[in-house]
């Protein structure tokens, strides 16, 4: 049913002490909404004249907006371009008789990573996550979607009650639950074949990495802290 695994939690990081659910909402709904359904394609930009000076409209709109900028930063930075190499220098060689695409699993290894050091830090909290999500208004959401062309929007909010229910983001604290993930990913845009050893050994090379990253990961969440407007 879950359909993908995204860095929802380093996007949640940055609007953790909002206390507005709105905001958080908004913060990962481009995710959420491209996991539902990945033809579907919002530009909510396009549409900022039509939310008026609805408070829980703009909400939306603002984390939204936010997670955007918070893409553009990430993956723009010193940070990203040093880590990637890093992992997909260690992860070719497990994956180099698969379909699998070194730098698109360093890509998405990353970001997985950043997730779990969150949990294992304590600087998020994945109940908060879930509580927050439970609490943010569906007919505002259903409003913002539609003011941004959506016109059936059923198919977002059967996915969005999946992954409410599943609250599946806390398995980020264990390896071997990356893993998965990573293949699942992977399994959408390849035909991938992964057998039980290059499991093993994909989730022993994220283990010792984890411990290279542990060092130094909060320098990245304070360089986009910094610069998010």
């Amino acid at each position: 049913m879950l359909k993908e695994l995204m860095n929802f939690l380093s996007h949640y990081y940055f609007e953790r002490y909002a206390h507005d659910p709105e905001l958080v909402l908004g913060s990962i709904l481009p995710d959420l909404v491209k996991n539902a359904d990945k033809d579907v394609n919002v530009l909510a930009h396009k549409f900022e004249d039509r939310f008026g000076n609805n408070p829980k409209l703009n909400s939306i709109y603002r984390g939204w907006l936010r997670h955007m900028e918070t893409d553009r930063l990430f993956h723009n930075a010193a940070f990203f371009y040093e880590k990637t190499h890093e992992l997909k220098t260690l992860l070719t060689p497990v994956v180099a008789a698969t379909a699998i695409r070194p730098s698109f699993l360093s890509h998405i290894t990353l970001e997985l990573l950043l997730d779990h050091l969150l949990l294992e830090n304590d600087l998020v909290n994945e109940a908060d996550f879930y509580n927050y999500l439970a609490a943010a208004d569906r007919n505002a959401t259903d409003r913002f979607l539609k003011l941004c062309e959506v016109n059936d929007t059923a198919f977002f909010f059967k996915y969005f009650e999946g992954f409410l229910q599943a609250q599946y983001v806390g398995s980020y604290r264990e390896f071997h639950q990356i893993t998965s993930a990573l293949i699942m990913i992977c399994s959408r845009l390849w035909r991938v074949d992964v057998n039980a050893d290059q499991r093993e050994r994909l989730t022993a090379i994220i283990t010792d990495y984890t411990g290279t990253l542990r060092r130094n990961f909060k320098r990245i969440f304070e360089e986009i802290g910094e610069l998010l407007p």
